[in-house]
């Protein structure tokens, strides 16, 4: 009895795997989408993601590919580590085979390698997050990158076709920002407030929009998204309009920069902006920085003189020209 029991049980499983596994290994899916307009190029989504996690926790994510290159195209896919920059200008910077200082990439696995979409389809792709029992308190940043690569009969026509030429391959990624539970260490600062992006700061316009850049540089071990306002006023001090600084994120010991753009055109006088910035891990931490500035639309305002110089010119030489004479009293009475 015992041997016939055991025996059912392993009938049993193995039919439950025959049954799970197919569905198991093929999670992911391709969907075949209608009026996909022929772009010369794909789409994945989302661009980034973030979670907070626990040392030991899972966690899944799909990703989105949309082929709209208007022909059959196979894809590929990578797993790369990146990093903040000492430059404001460079949000991330990828590091290939290197492995970060926060190092996420052996904790992302995607269901599949390779996939081949015809165009209108779109791959539903399975990314699952799994972090070890012993993850230290922190940040981890890792990217999933998706890279176009032309079926293999297309390939060697382009070789044939274009010898001794470079091939271009498109690539998009993911960025994915894990933050694991625990004590970590939250610091920044709002470095600066500048107009436009050259570091020759420029004081006076012509016109409108002008463009702000704020620069903010973290000095924790985790990711933090700063955000804020910027107040505008005039040369009486009336507040006038108001733009937001909208979140954006600055990796560990890094600094990053956000443009903002004031989009007013019809300008005149001083004015002066006050940003407020929110460091983005309390409430009451905030940073301010202004700049004044000038706009002066010159090439209206020398119109202008320009019209009252003809003006005044046309009236002078119109007195000049007529003479207007006065009636005397004595004359007024002979008559």
């Amino acid at each position: 009895m015992k041997i016939k029991f055991i025996l059912l049980k392993l009938t049993g499983l193995i039919i439950l795997t025959v049954i799970l596994f197919p569905v198991m290994a093929k999670a992911y899916e391709i969907q075949d989408l209608t009026n996909v307009e022929a772009k010369g190029d794909f789409v994945l989504g989302p661009g980034k993601t973030e979670f907070f996690l626990e040392p030991g926790q899972k966690e899944k994510i799909d990703l989105l590919v949309t082929n709209r290159l208007g022909k059959t195209m196979d894809f590929e896919i990578d797993i790369e580590d990146f990093k903040g920059s000492q430059d404001p200008n460079e949000s991330t910077v990828l590091l290939g085979k290197e492995k970060g200082p926060y190092s996420l990439r052996n904790y992302l696995y995607p269901e599949i390698t390779k996939f081949t979409l015809e165009h209108g389809q779109r791959m539903v792709l399975p990314v699952e997050i799994f972090l070890p029992i012993d993850a230290e308190p922190g940040g981890l940043y890792g990217s999933v990158l998706i890279s176009t690569n032309p079926p293999k009969e297309e390939l060697e026509s382009e070789k044939q076709a274009a010898k001794g030429q470079m091939r271009l391959i498109s690539r998009l990624g993911c960025l994915f920002f894990i933050r694991v539970k625990g004590d970590v260490l939250e610091e920044g600062f709002f470095k600066e407030l500048r107009l436009g992006k050259s570091k020759e700061e420029k004081k006076f316009y012509e016109k409108g929009p002008i463009s702000f850049v704020s620069i903010f540089r973290n000095e924790g071990n985790v990711h933090l998204n700063p955000y804020g306002k910027i107040e505008i006023t005039n040369l009486l001090g009336r507040k006038i309009d108001e733009v937001e600084i909208k979140p954006f994120f600055v990796m560990p010991y890094s600094e990053r920069l956000s443009e903002i753009k004031w989009n007013r055109e019809f300008l005149f006088g001083r004015y002066k902006a006050l940003a407020t910035l929110n460091r983005g891990y309390g409430e009451e931490l905030v940073d301010q920085k202004s700049v004044v500035f000038w706009v002066l639309p010159w090439k209206i305002i020398l119109a202008v003189l320009a019209l009252i110089f003809l003006i005044v010119f046309f009236v002078r030489w119109l007195f000049g020209k007529f003479e207007i004479k006065r009636k005397e009293p004595s004359e007024s009475k002979e008559s």
